[in-house]
């Protein structure tokens, strides 16, 4: 039963993730245990899971619905980024091993290629997996759940920073940085590169959900400009 709970919940997951369910949606539970082919038993664990991951909640007259983003979230979640990010670099300056930082630097080195082609989906895949191996260059084993629990997070924003092109080859500049800092063994550049790093994806970001939503950015508002 275990197995299966977990099975229906990655599946549902995938799908909020890949926008199949909007912001609102209602998750009913027989209609997706007959979409899956399994008893609600499964599907009531899975969707209390996703409730207490924070990806959907419980409206007292729809039950479970995909719970809605906001500009608020991205805010929240970056600034959990940005500090997980910076302390991730320090330690990875620290303990990183040179088997570590030639792991590191074979990824940036294949998303420069793929930077130089254009393909965002082998950017997406790999900014990830660099962003994957500087936790586990940090030696900490929390710190590296607790970024892959805000990845998540990030996945339901959908379209990937990396599409806007100034902003993969600013990245793409970034992590050479952080691999040189890290290289030299200065804890606190590699912090503070991977902090700002984190910043510059955030306001991609803002932007991003900005013109999605047709909302004024929040830096033109605030500016008065």
């Amino acid at each position: 039963m275990r197995d299966l709970a977990e099975r229906v919940y990655r599946t549902v997951r995938e799908v909020i993730f890949r926008g199949l369910l909007h912001d609102g949606e209602r998750l009913q539970e027989r209609q997706l245990a007959d979409a899956l082919g399994v008893s609600r038993t499964p599907v009531r664990a899975a969707l209390q899971r996703l409730s207490s991951e924070g990806f959907i909640t419980s409206d007292p007259r729809q039950g479970f619905v995909v719970a809605p983003l906001t500009l608020q979230d991205i805010e929240d979640i970056y600034v959990l980024r940005v500090a997980l990010e910076g302390v991730a670099a320090r330690l990875a300056a620290k303990v990183a091993t040179e088997s570590d930082l030639t792991v590191m630097q074979h990824i940036e080195e294949q998303i420069e290629a793929a930077l130089e082609r254009g393909d965002v989906d082998a950017m997406t895949i790999l900014n990830a997996r660099f962003h994957d191996e500087l936790c586990r260059a940090a030696k900490n084993t929390r710190l590296t759940a607790l970024a892959t629990r805000l990845h998540d997070f990030v996945q339901r924003l959908g379209r990937t920073t990396l599409s806007d092109p100034a902003r993969a080859a600013q990245s793409v500049a970034e992590h050479r940085a952080l691999i040189d800092a890290i290289r030299r063994r200065d804890p606190e550049a590699a912090e503070r590169i991977g902090q700002e790093h984190m910043a510059h994806a955030k306001e991609v970001r803002v932007a991003m959900y900005a013109a999605a939503h047709h909302l004024e950015h929040p830096r033109t508002a605030a500016s008065g400009a």
